[in-house]
């Protein structure tokens, strides 16, 4: 009879966990929706002119770089390419700065650690997410920071198609 007792409670908990989860990704994918816009300053103006190539900025860490590959080829329509940083500085095909202007990049934001009572620790590194122009050697970045970066970077790469659609 315990081992039942403790069973449902494994089972309600994971499942209370699940949903809180799932609560927080929505509510990050609203801010994250808020924040990069050009009014918050993480698009730029002149974004997604024709003849324009995106390129996403691999950073050889595999888990990043396949979020990041399949936000841009599932949410951004326009042209865009990846490459590592070392890849577009040394290879001159990437030297025209007016057709690859602009980098979709990341850089860690702030992070914050959890204690146990267990004396085990988690420590959780955020995100943000940014456009850098190459051309005007400008960052364009709204500041926020998210946990699921996955799903920041696919709200960022819809927001990122918008604003190419209304330049065209």
């Amino acid at each position: 009879m315990h081992k039942i007792k403790l069973l449902i409670i494994i089972i309600i908990s994971s499942l209370h966990l699940t949903s809180c989860l799932f609560a927080t990704k929505a509510i990050q994918a609203s801010k994250a929706r808020k924040e990069f816009t050009e009014a918050n300053n993480a698009i730029p103006p002149d974004f997604g002119k024709k003849g324009e190539v995106l390129v996403g900025i691999l950073t050889t860490v595999n888990s990043y770089d396949k979020y990041l590959k399949s936000a841009l080829n599932k949410k951004y329509l326009g042209e865009h390419i990846f490459l590592t940083t070392e890849e577009l500085d040394s290879d001159s095909k990437y030297s025209d700065k007016t057709k690859y202007r602009y980098l979709f990049n990341v850089e860690k934001g702030s992070g914050s650690t959890a204690t146990f009572s267990n004396g085990l620790s988690s420590t959780i590194i955020k995100k943000r997410q940014f456009i850098y122009d190459r051309l005007e050697d400008k960052k364009y970045i709204s500041g926020a920071e998210f946990t699921f970066f996955a799903k920041a970077m696919k709200v960022y790469a819809e927001n990122l198609e918008l604003k190419r659609q209304s330049n065209k």
